[in-house]
């Protein structure tokens, strides 16, 4: 049934809703596009990408209550927001945008235009009396998850870089160490640790303190990353570069409204799904395992090696195999394709820490050498 001939003002809320839909749609492809292929994540594109869809179906529930396409309502040329000079044949067309400084700063400028298009989408349909109120509530849906998406992508961004290069991951537990742990620590930092976690499940809080700012004053010297085991309150006081959370702890963004948005969060994985949701959530890194069974967790069962592989493929960001991966095993975890390793008792335990350490980063590094010399595999279809 016609609602009769649009009326002056609500030609213009089309208008406005045509440019904004416009504006957002541009923007979640540009981060979608950049999370893809620039940085190679598997997940958190794919959560860009059902909101670009999800837009897109808002809109056209929009022509619907207007009776036609949204672009009938454009007018380009009486655009009173559209810059001078922007004409195809303009060679000073270029400055209307400017130039960004990186990857980071482009996936940021359009989480700002979508949070600004969603918003303006909303307002305005909320004026435009022939949109129902269901309309309205999925556009403030659709708001909310894009802000909760856009702190993921750029804390993602932000983060990445410290530990692109990192493949020696050593875990610090008191009663598995050969020696003092503080010894322990600097040696295996020295022999090419970049990352030690202090993973202590019994001490005492004022013990585990203090042993904490003592390894993070080492780490720290030495240029290494320190990462408590669970404990957000001892991460926190001794001002660790993160935490490490089980798979029934809090999730990153709860963890990062305590320790602050510059955190390094890892999560342990034990199966694809489990390496799916903690990209999508935020995490930094995951650990992937147990490989094989290992004192360190003794209420988990392995998982083997297939779930190497397993967590390559459902997740993007760096993972780390753990559980038993030692001199006997470190051979067919890296055949299994793993370039990046936890690894406990085969440094921590050593009668040299810091030449077991030397020895597995040798390891890790000359896999990591041959990687490279491989050929690409063909890109993916867009």
């Amino acid at each position: 049934m016609s609602r009769g001939p649009l009326s002056p003002p609500e030609l213009s809320l089309l208008r406005a809703l045509d440019a904004s839909f416009d504006r957002l749609t541009e923007a979640l492809r540009v981060v979608e596009d950049q999370l893809r292929f620039a940085g190679s994540l598997r997940t958190l594109p794919g959560r860009f990408k059902a909101l670009r869809h999800e837009a897109a179906k808002i809109s056209r529930e929009v022509e619907l209550a207007a009776g036609a396409p949204l672009a009938v309502f454009r007018d380009v040329g009486s655009d009173a927001g559209r810059p001078a000079g922007t004409d195809i044949a303009d060679d000073n067309a270029y400055r209307s945008s400017p130039r960004r400084s990186g990857q980071g700063d482009l996936i940021g400028a359009n989480c700002a235009r979508a949070r600004e298009a969603i918003r303006s989408i909303e307002e305005s349909l909320r004026a435009f009396s022939r949109a129902p109120d269901e309309l309205v509530h999925r556009a403030e849906t659709l708001r909310y998850a894009i802000y909760a998406d856009e702190a993921v992508a750029i804390g993602l961004s932000r983060r990445s870089g410290r530990l692109a290069d990192a493949n020696l991951y050593v875990l610090v537990t008191t009663e598995l160490c050969a020696g003092d742990p503080r010894d322990i620590t600097r040696a295996a930092v020295r022999g090419g640790a970049q990352l030690i976690q202090l993973r202590e499940k019994s001490m005492a809080k004022r013990e585990f303190l203090s042993l904490a700012r003592e390894l993070r004053e080492i780490t720290a010297a030495e240029g290494a990353l320190f990462i408590v085991n669970d404990a957000i309150d001892i991460a926190q006081l001794c001002g660790a570069d993160g935490v490490h959370q089980g798979q029934e702890d809090l999730p990153p963004a709860e963890v990062r409204k305590l320790l602050g948005p510059d955190a390094i969060i890892g999560i342990s994985t034990h199966c694809p799904e489990d390496a799916a949701r903690a990209e999508a959530d935020g995490a930094d890194y995951i650990g992937v395992g147990p490989i094989f069974e290992t004192k360190t967790k003794e209420h988990r069962r392995s998982v083997g090696l297939d779930y190497i592989a397993g967590a390559s493929q459902a997740s993007s960001i760096p993972g780390f195999a753990i559980g038993s991966v030692n001199r006997s095993t470190i051979d067919e975890v890296i055949r299994a394709g793993a370039e990046r390793v936890a690894i406990c008792t085969g440094v921590i335990a050593a009668d040299d820490a810091e030449a077991a350490a030397r020895w597995f980063r040798a390891k890790l590094d000359a896999a990591g050498a041959e990687l490279e010399t491989r050929p690409a595999p063909p890109p993916e279809e867009a």
